[in-house]
Order: C-alpha cells, then structure tokens, then sequence
C-alpha cells in the first residue's frame, strides 16, 4: 500500500468510527506504515470560543447545537459560513499537512460529518447544495469514502437515549444522501463483530480500484 492515502470514515454517533478507526490504525501499522488518526465534526477554532461566549447568555440557550446548549444565532447563512471558515485550520493541520508529511490520514471523523453537522444546527437541508458543502464534497471525493452506519434503534441503544430519535433519523437521511454523492463504501455494524467490520475495511482498502 502506498503512502499519502485518506480514508474517511463518516456516520452517525454511535456507528463504530471511532473503535474501526483505532483497530484500523493498529493493523496498518504491524505493516511499518506511518498512520494518524485525525478527527473533525463542527464548532471548530473561531466558531468553538463563540459559541462558548454564547453559552453563557440565557436568551441564547436552545437545543439547535445540542453540544452548547445554544440556539444558533440568525442570520443562520452567517454561521454556516462561520463553521466552514473555522473548520479550514483543522483541514489545513489534521489532514493535509499529514498527508504531505507521508501518512497515511484516517478520519475518524471527515468532511461530510461537517457538512451534516452544520446543516443540522441550522435547520437549512439547502446546505447540502451550497458552495462550502460543495467545495467539502469536492476533497473528500479525493479520499477512500466508508460511511458507517446501524440500524437507528441499534444507534439509539449504543448511545444509551442521550440522543433525540428524531435527530437521528434526520441525520440518517443526510448522511445516505451524501454517501451516494461521494461513492461511499457502506460497513453496517448492525450485527458485525468488530473483527468483521475491520476486515471489510481492509478488503475495501486494498482493492484494485483503490490502489
């Protein structure tokens, strides 16, 4: 396998990213490659400290970006040009810079993790077709794509009910749309055994249409 190689894992909390993400690093590895695991969703740099600075007003408490408790400040095309904005240093230093370095990049989690992260706490579907989601579906198109995903009431157990059913299925219905438009390869750890999950990650990973 060469070197400079992105694999993006997106999906849902709760799917696995994070332990296949980890599994995934371990066995490419045992192979001598340089591996880092990078991670992004929404509210990075200027948005974070912003949105911490909101938090502590009581007219802005809300349940639109259910991390900050906050509500998301209008005109809500701002902030999502403030999110994209503050997710391109994270870009920049967890991904692209790795890769010039020779890792290999797993995104734990990746661009379309952004793009449905912002929709979501703005309320705005459109989002999906504007020229920020575009410009992330455009680079992520350049990295191997695995959308991991459960069935909902499979995630809705594995996040022991700290998340709103219909939250989930709304995401659910962004992340299968985005999975088609950026070619994802599925893994559904719905009845998997991680070993199982992993496999199916390697396979994907050394096939001829990837190398």
């Amino acid at each position: 396998m060469s070197k400079d190689i992105l694999i993006l894992l997106f999906g849902p909390d709760g799917s696995g990213k994070t332990t296949l993400a980890r599994l995934l690093k371990q066995k490419l590895e045992k192979d001598r490659l340089k591996v880092k695991i990078s991670w992004m969703r929404g509210t990075h740099t200027i948005s974070l400290i912003l949105a911490f600075i909101l938090s502590r007003f009581s007219n802005m408490r809300g349940e639109d970006n259910p991390y900050f408790r906050i509500r998301t400040p209008k005109p809500r095309k701002m902030w999502q040009l403030l999110e994209f904005i503050s997710a391109l240093p994270v870009i920049l230093l967890k991904y692209k810079v790795p890769l010039f370095l020779g890792y290999i990049v797993i995104g734990e989690r990746s661009y379309c993790d952004l793009i449905v992260w912002i929709a979501m706490v703005t309320k705005d579907p459109k989002f999906i077709a504007s020229v920020p989601s575009l410009f992330l579906l455009r680079i992520a198109s350049k990295g191997m794509n695995f959308y991991v995903t459960a069935d909902a009431e499979i995630l809705m157990k594995r996040r022991k009910g700290d998340v709103d059913r219909d939250f989930l299925l709304a995401q659910l219905v962004y992340y299968n749309l985005l999975s088609r438009l950026v070619g994802a390869i599925k893994i559904d750890t719905s009845n998997k055994k991680l070993s199982e999950s992993v496999s199916e990650l390697m396979s994907a990973i050394k096939s001829p249409s990837f190398t």
